[in-house]
Parts: C-alpha cells; structure tokens; sequence
C-alpha cells in the first residue's frame, strides 16, 4: 500500500469540568482528514456532544488550508460559539494544526 492523496490528524484538549460534554468526555477531539497536495481540510469530525455542534466545527473546517494561519477560524468560533469548551474546541483544532505543521516540517 502506498502514500495516500490525504492524511488524517487529530487534536485534542481537555474540557472543562463546567462543560456538559465533560460528564461524557474528557477530552475533546478535532480529527481532520487534510489532502496532502492542497493542505485543504476534506472531512472533518468531532467529539463535540451535539450533533449540531460536530455539524458546525464540519462547516467551519471544511476547505480551510491548514497550511495557512488559522487564526481567522479560531476568531471566528470566538465570534460565533458561545460554550464552556470554547476554549477546548479552540485548542483541540490548533493542536491538530500545529501536528499537522510539524508533519509537513520533516
């Protein structure tokens, strides 16, 4: 088997202890399906605790170039999630990213 078009990283944080998805996980996880050539996010799944909520993070990501800044995506949960795990789901996709940047490093 040989190298795939795409690559899958994961990022992950902790939630808050004040979170509702803290009583079904405690950690948070972003997994990121990124093609390889573009750097562009082509599925996207999550552990948010909604169904509503993993179909917004799928939207927000979807096409965003992880070989970009991500800080527009970051502001723009600030702007539009107001949640306990703001700051996970902020974490938990910048942790992904940083991954995948190390990745494309080596």
């Amino acid at each position: 088997m040989g190298r795939r078009a795409s690559l899958i990283v994961v990022g992950y944080a902790k939630v808050p202890k004040t979170s509702a998805a803290h009583g079904v996980h405690e950690f948070l996880s972003v997994s990121l399906r990124i093609d390889r050539e573009t750097g562009a996010v082509v599925e996207v799944d999550s552990t948010a605790i909604s169904a509503m909520v993993r179909t917004w993070v799928s939207e927000l990501l979807l096409g965003v170039d992880f070989t970009a800044d991500i800080t527009p995506v970051l502001a723009e949960i600030d702007a539009n999630y107001l949640s306990n795990a703001t700051g996970s789901l902020k974490q938990a996709i910048h942790d992904a990213w940083r991954r995948y940047a190390s990745h494309r490093a080596h």
